[in-house]
């Protein structure tokens, strides 16, 4: 199915009350041991994020999912931070690539003198796949080997990894609305960014998210385009 969807941008023109009301639902079905209104102050209305931009997903007439972006400048550079939730029926992870890498980039390229990295914490291994079957370099992953103290950097409060030593993994008391069958599958899934993802974050079911951080740069613009052009 086909979504349609609504782009905003804080400093122009932002939620209605209505539009709200239904990120609301949207989060009550996508998590459990959440609170809508924390989750929201959270994430869209702090106010050290310079800029927002959010994608809203329609479907069959009503608000399916969103995906939100805050861009923030921190002392060594500016990092990208994304925050998704579709209904469980409507998940799928390519939804937000385009979308988030786009705006990345734009943001890059006002100030390409200044690093930029985007970060996310990923409850989803779907949504890992996603991104990283798609993005050139991306941490942490099987094939490539992230920067000394990069997560150190920008997950300080995270916990280490047993499997690859990372600080890359983040307690955020919230878990995904998987049936038994979803878990099933995913934990015995043969593809290889997913079954990467278990054995990092092996409790993602249990309220741990994995913390992925991608690089934006010129090298990473160029390579992200190739890769995608060959598939």
């Amino acid at each position: 199915m086909v979504l349609q969807t609504i782009d905003l941008t804080q400093s122009r023109h932002w939620l209605s009350d209505s539009q709200r009301v239904a990120i609301q639902q949207v989060i009550k079905a996508s998590f459990s041991n959440i609170d809508p209104d924390e989750y929201l102050a959270k994430y869209f209305d702090a106010t050290k994020p310079f800029e927002r931009k959010l994608r809203l997903y329609y479907g069959d007439g009503k608000l399916v999912g969103y995906c939100l972006l805050t861009f923030t400048n921190e002392p060594k550079a500016t990092v990208i931070r994304a925050s998704a939730a579709f209904l469980p029926e409507y998940r799928k992870g390519g939804n937000t690539f385009a979308f988030s890498i786009k705006h990345s980039v734009f943001c890059w390229l006002k100030r390409p003198w200044r690093k930029h990295f985007y970060a996310d914490t990923m409850l989803s291994p779907a949504m890992y796949r996603a991104i990283a079957s798609k993005t050139a370099t991306i941490w942490p992953h099987f094939a490539y080997q992230a920067p000394t103290g990069i997560f150190e950097q920008f997950n300080a409060k995270g916990e280490v990894s047993g499997s690859n030593s990372l600080r890359c993994l983040v307690p955020v008391n919230r878990t995904s609305n998987y049936s038994l069958q979803e878990l099933d599958t995913l934990k015995n899934s043969d593809k290889a960014e997913i079954k990467y993802y278990c054995q990092v974050n092996p409790e993602f079911a249990k309220g741990t998210a994995l913390f992925v951080i991608i690089p934006i740069n010129l090298a990473q613009v160029l390579k992200t385009l190739w890769k995608n052009l060959l598939n």
